[in-house]
C-alpha cells in the first residue's frame, strides 16, 4: 500500500512538472524541426559564399533566449567581404532573435545541431524563406507532438 502511494505520488509529481514547465527550442521554419536547446548548445550554419565560393561556417552559442553569433569561419576575403577583420573566436558578436535564409539561396545551407545537420533545402519549399529561431513551448505540448511524430 505504502509503495503504491509513493508511485502515485511521484508520477503525479512528473505530471505536475511536465505540464508546467516550458522547454526551449530551436525551431527551424514552418515544417521544419523543433529541437530542444539549453544555454550553451552551439548551433553552426555553414554554406557556400557565393561571391567567392568558399565554405562559411558561422557559429552561435544559445545565450538567455537568444542566439549568439560569436564566430564566422572562412577565407580571409569573405571574412572582409562580411565585414569580419580577424579570423577566430569571438571575431564577431550580435545577438539575434532568430534570422531567415531566402528560398532561392538556401540550397547550399545546412543548420547543424550537435550531431544533427539539417540542409535548409528540404524545409518549406525551394521558394520559401526559412525561419530559424528560439521559442519557448509548455512542455506537456512538447512531448504529447513529440509522441504523435511521423
Amino acid at each position: 500500500m505504502l509503495l503504491s502511494c509513493i508511485t502515485l505520488t511521484l508520477m503525479l509529481a512528473g505530471i505536475i512538472y511536465v505540464s508546467t514547465g516550458k522547454v526551449l527550442l530551436l525551431s527551424v521554419g514552418r515544417t521544419g524541426p523543433r529541437l530542444p536547446v539549453k544555454r550553451g548548445d552551439i548551433i553552426s550554419l555553414r554554406y557556400i559564399q557565393s561571391m567567392y565560393g568558399v565554405p562559411v561556417e558561422e557559429k552561435m552559442r544559445v545565450e538567455n533566449g537568444y542566439l549568439v553569433l560569436f564566430e564566422v569561419i572562412s577565407s580571409g576575403a569573405a571574412l572582409e567581404y562580411l565585414g569580419i577583420d580577424k579570423h577566430g573566436m569571438d571575431n564577431i558578436y550580435r545577438v539575434l532573435q532568430g534570422f531567415s535564409i531566402p528560398g532561392n539561396s538556401v540550397g547550399n545551407h545546412i543548420l547543424v545541431l550537435a550531431d544533427r545537420e539539417i540542409p535548409l533545402l528540404a524545409i518549406d519549399g525551394r521558394d520559401t524563406s526559412v525561419s530559424i529561431g528560439l521559442t519557448m513551448m509548455n512542455r506537456l505540448e512538447y512531448y504529447l507532438g513529440k509522441r504523435y511524430e511521423k
